[in-house]
């Protein structure tokens, strides 16, 4: 039996073994007030740090090293696959993915209880309870049906290597890190988050505790989206990022509920509003994530993302429902004492034309969208439950419901920059707006002319533009009278992160709708030396290629790309198949300008390579959603600086 199988099981055992004792010492710390109990229990959670940590290089070694007596190396490893790809199929499949689920989650853990060793409220020890909790319902996953230290025996020479789709993008070596990071982050609000409900006095403490944390989780989640839409783009085939796929709106359901929670923080901090709310988007916002989990773990779902004919799907089940009615519970325990904080009481009621009004909104905006995903994600499941009867909710729901949304959110975006809190006044809002207004109206206008004259992207343009230009005008101002350029965002980074991150999702929202009204696309069937014009665009077939790659054959079409006579570059789109697919996997080949897109598919080809079908797309824009995605984040990690 190989080493590494002992290994790992130990590491497991041990893990799991030290929760329920680190459980222990933080419930006995709270009983009998103890900094050595407390201590005992933090030295738990660093040795579940350690020995994931040791786990999970285990595992990696048994990748690269192609131990074929490690079932999860047998799963998913082969010896023709390159080396980077061996290392990332540590999260390619549900037994790997849970493992590297369990080292974030430990690390997390780790460096949160760390941080906050010299205090000593009991809401450090409820929420260190709660987190080794979480912790030992992942260990006891990878004790039982997501182990993926199981001994093969005898070891076979050979593996089937990766899902195919995983192997064809260098996307899947950060999509997932990033995914899992943003994900799991929303554990430690969660976590102290129940420890506020039980220790009802340090409401403030807890808004000032999580802050850091959820922004943090809140950033990595929104660029893990970014990248999952550009590796959808990059790798599918199709030509599009985002399809209202059920996983896709997994991941996004958190985010929505995360947004929310991010902006009512700040109406905690800045009014004490909101004490419940807060509380209940956290715990939301940590459910959905572990529903997010159960759909893409539990093989419910057919899609690339899912891993099915899997185990772990009653125990997510279960685990959430212990979770969401211990939450519930606590919530309406607690909720009397959340309604009569003493310092709410002196707090002046806002009018309706204030800041803490349009951040109620704007939470009210993203619950209802996150509603929405939600319905439509989860209904075609429940009615394939009760009737067993498969039915799909399309993209025409989603964009139906969601846009007007959408809508909303931008005019929120722009109006809440210049207005103050407690109470705006009309005067002063229009002398800041006007500008903005008017420019607003000039570019919408020449927009029009120019042939945006799609209704929906009128009004999207309009309000987008009128968003930023508020932000601009207010940074000038700022400029002007307070701090110099050098100082900007020193001066104030989290509301000027703010404002990078609202600058990233204009860039988005824009760029998806300019993206989605007007792609253009066209098949071409085309012999070698022959050529094809889409749009401003003339595609020549020069040769067909044949190659034997270390893990797969790879069909290539050359394609030169001209533009009114001028060459401009070449395109490879290409097939490659692998010994474990049956099904060629398409690898579209792409042109990425600021302005759009040209993005090449190969769909057939003549065996002999004299003739090949290709398809073609333009799409306007598309860069910027990545653009923008970074922008969301860095605004969100810069806000963490005060």
């Amino acid at each position: 039996m190989s080493p590494i199988v002992t290994l790992g099981n130990s590491c497991i055992g041990l893990s799991a073994g030290l929760a329920i004792f680190g459980m222990i010492l933080f419930y006995a710390a709270q009983r009998s007030p103890s900094a050595n109990l407390a201590g005992w229990g933090r030295a738990a959670v660093y040795g579940n740090f350690i020995l994931m940590t040791v786990a999970n290089l285990a595992m990696v070694y048994a990748l690269l090293s192609d131990d074929f007596g490690v079932s999860y190396v047998a799963h998913v490893g082969a010896v023709e696959t390159p080396r980077w790809i061996s290392a990332i199929s540590l999260w390619s499949s549900l037994e790997g993915s849970i493992l590297f689920w369990g080292w974030i989650l430990t690390t997390y853990s780790a460096v949160c209880l760390y941080l906050y060793r010299e205090r000593e409220e009991a809401i450090f020890q409820w929420a260190g309870l709660v987190i080794l909790f979480i912790q030992l319902f992942f260990f006891l996953l990878l004790a039982q049906p997501a182990n993926p230290f199981l001994p093969v025996i005898p070891a076979p020479e050979n593996g089937p290597g990766p899902n195919p789709l995983l192997q064809n993008h260098w996307l899947m070596a950060i999509h997932p890190p990033f995914l899992y990071i943003g994900y799991i982050g929303f554990t430690i609000p969660f976590a102290f988050a129940i420890g506020s409900l039980l220790e009802t006095d340090l409401q403030d403490y807890w808004v000032s505790l999580v802050r850091r944390w959820t922004l943090f989780a809140w950033s990595f989640l929104s660029m893990a989206i970014v990248l999952g839409g550009w590796w959808s783009y990059a790798v599918l085939g199709w030509g599009g990022y985002w399809a209202w796929d059920p996983v896709e709106n997994a991941s996004f359901m958190p985010w929505l509920s995360g947004t929310a929670l991010v902006h009512s923080l700040i109406v905690y901090e800045k009014r004490k509003m909101l004490p419940g709310w807060n509380l209940t988007l956290a715990m939301m916002t940590f459910l959905l994530t572990l529903l997010g989990t159960f759909l893409t773990r539990s093989g419910v779902l057919d899609s690339v993302h899912s891993f099915t004919e899997s185990h772990v799907g009653p125990y997510f089940l279960v685990f959430i429902g212990i979770l969401l009615t211990l939450s519930l519970f606590l919530l309406f325990w607690r909720a009397p004492r959340l309604k009569q904080p003493t310092r709410t009481e002196r707090v002046i009621h806002p009018s309706l034309f204030s800041l803490e009004t349009l951040f109620l909104f704007n939470n009210l905006l993203f619950v209802s969208f996150c509603f929405i995903v939600f319905l439509g994600t989860l209904y075609p499941l429940v009615v394939e439950a009760i009737k067993g009867q498969r039915i799909s909710v399309g993209e025409p729901y989603f964009n139906q419901m969601t846009v007007p949304i959408v809508g909303m959110i931008l005019l929120v975006m722009g109006i809440a920059i210049i207005t103050p809190w407690k109470k705006g006044m009309l005067r002063p809002f229009i002398t800041l707006a006007r500008w903005p207004l008017v420019v607003s109206c000039v570019v919408t206008i020449i927009s029009f002319i120019l042939g945006g004259q799609n209704p929906g992207l009128v009004i999207i343009l309009f309000l987008a533009t009128f968003a930023f230009l508020v932000m601009v005008f207010e940074v000038v101002r700022v400029v002007r009278r307070e701090v110099s350029w050098t100082q900007l965002l020193t001066s104030n980074p989290r509301r000027y992160g703010g404002f990078i991150s609202h600058l990233g999702a204009l860039m988005i929202i824009v760029a998806v709708a300019l993206s989605s009204l007007y792609d253009k696309s066209q098949e071409f069937s085309l012999k070698v030396g022959e050529s094809g014009q889409i749009g401003p665009y003339t595609l020549t077939l020069e040769k067909m290629t044949a190659e034997q790659a270390p893990q797969r054959f790879e069909i290539k079409a050359i394609v030169a790309i001209s533009q009114e006579g001028r060459f401009l570059t070449t395109l490879t789109p290409q097939m490659n198949f692998y010994p474990s697919s049956q099904q060629p996997i398409g690898s579209p080949a792409i042109r990425s300008t600021l302005l759009g897109d040209i993005y090449l598919t190969l769909t057939s080809f003549e065996k002999d390579g004299s003739k090949a079908a290709i398809r073609a797309l333009i799409t306007p824009a598309v860069v910027w959603i990545w653009i923008g995605g970074i922008f969301v984040m860095l605004g969100g990690l810069l806000a963490l600086f005060l």
